[in-house]
C-alpha cells in the first residue's frame, strides 16, 4: 500500500466508522480508480500530442522545401547582379 492509500484506510476506518476489512477494500478500489483515470487521461494527451508532432513535422518539411527555393532564387538573382557588374565594367 502506497501512503495515500493508507491515508485514505485510515480516514475510512476513524472517521467514518468502517471496519477494517471494508475500509481496506474501499481504499483499494477508490486508489485503483483514480489511477486508472489518470492513466487514461495521460494516454488520451499522448495521442493527442503524437498528432501534434507529426502537424509540426510536416509544416517544418514544407517550410523547409520552400527555404531552399527561396535560397536558390536568391542565389540566382545575386549571380545575375554579380555578372551585370562585371559586364558593365568589362564593356566600358
Amino acid at each position: 500500500m502506497s501512503t495515500t492509500e493508507i491515508k485514505l484506510y485510515d480516514f475510512f476506518r476513524k472517521d467514518l466508522k468502517l471496519d477494517d476489512s471494508r475500509a481496506k477494500v474501499f481504499a483499494e478500489v477508490l486508489f485503483e480508480s483514480i489511477e486508472n483515470q489518470t492513466n487514461k487521461t495521460a494516454t488520451e494527451y499522448k495521442s493527442i500530442f503524437k498528432e501534434d508532432m507529426l502537424k509540426l513535422d510536416i509544416k517544418i518539411a514544407d517550410t523547409k522545401s520552400e527555404m531552399i527555393k527561396w535560397f536558390f532564387a536568391f542565389f540566382v538573382s545575386l549571380m545575375l547582379m554579380i555578372l551585370g557588374l562585371y559586364a558593365t565594367i568589362l564593356l566600358k
